[in-house]
């Protein structure tokens, strides 16, 4: 499954809703300078492609050019560079814990020091957690985190040998009438849990994704009162703003969302515009 050395695109998923052809979802992988849309012709030179599974998958994690798909209840790794699919044995949670399953933390790493990927699940209430070790093909049962949390992101970001996943602790005492919101980490190599504590919560912000940019775990967020969007880095144990974004000040209409990409250039946004298709800038040279 590894990639490291190939070169660097960005995959798109284009849903058809085309009801009477009833065709599948594709994708497209793109080079930082292949992302100009064409309303007419699409995206010129860029072969599309079925995903390798029915339309009914989500892609919940990626690392390494490796993307975790969810059809269901089952789960595969999938690289579609060498068009190579692995299917991933169930979890061997209990079957109550199985209906929870989409409301549970799940995320794909790299383990830098077993050169190996895993997948972890965390519950919300149980006990219990699992990582999938794909060396092993098989899953081991580790100790959930504490204090136990009452919501969590079900998508997780890797960095730096890292899997870090937003949540809400009701069980740890705040004067603020807001649930406090941290980030759970998990090491890959150690097993070993981690949180990191968001920005204070405020009624005007809202976190809307983290990533990694400028080689840091980012935070996105919004203010609901004003257009402004700040990009947050954590780094020695603080959090650092680093951009302050006007969505109406930006070069390109329609941008919906800010999406920086740690795979092209460090400091690069993806923006995803009305008409436009994803466009890059850098909020820098704000080009």
């Amino acid at each position: 499954m590894h990639t490291f050395r190939s070169p660097k695109k960005i995959l798109l998923r284009h849903a058809n809703n085309d009801d009477i052809k009833r065709a599948q979802d594709f994708y497209t992988l793109h080079g930082k300078d292949e992302l100009l849309l064409c309303l007419e012709r699409g995206y010129n030179g860029i072969t599309r492609d079925k995903f390798p599974c029915s339309t009914f998958v989500r892609i919940v994690g990626s690392c390494y050019r490796t993307f975790f798909l969810k059809i269901n209840n089952n789960l595969s790794l999938w690289n579609p560079s060498i068009r190579h699919k692995l299917s991933v044995p169930k979890c061997p949670q209990k079957p109550d814990e199985l209906e929870t399953f989409p409301w549970a933390g799940i995320g794909l790493g790299f383990d830098p020091i077993g050169d190996d990927y895993k997948i972890v699940w965390i519950s919300e209430s149980r006990k219990s957690s699992f990582v999938y070790a794909v060396k092993t093909g098989a899953w081991c049962e580790i100790a959930s985190p504490t204090p136990q949390f009452s919501y969590v992101l079900p998508k997780a970001v890797f960095f730096n040998g890292v899997l870090h996943w937003e949540i809400h602790c009701d069980h740890i005492k705040s004067q603020d009438i807001y649930l406090p919101s941290y980030i759970l980490t998990f090491d890959l190599s150690t097993h070993v849990f981690g949180m990191i504590r968001l920005p204070e919560p405020d009624w005007c912000w809202r976190t809307t994704g983290l990533t990694t940019i400028q080689s840091s775990l980012a935070l996105i967020s919004y203010r609901m009162d004003v257009d402004d969007t700040w990009i947050r880095v954590w780094r020695d144990n603080s959090w650092y703003v680093v951009f302050k974004l006007g969505t109406y000040q930006l070069p390109i209409e329609g941008a919906l969302q800010l999406k920086p990409q740690p795979n092209i250039n460090d400091g690069d946004l993806l923006l995803k515009t009305f008409e436009e298709g994803v466009q890059v800038y850098n909020p820098k040279t704000r080009l």
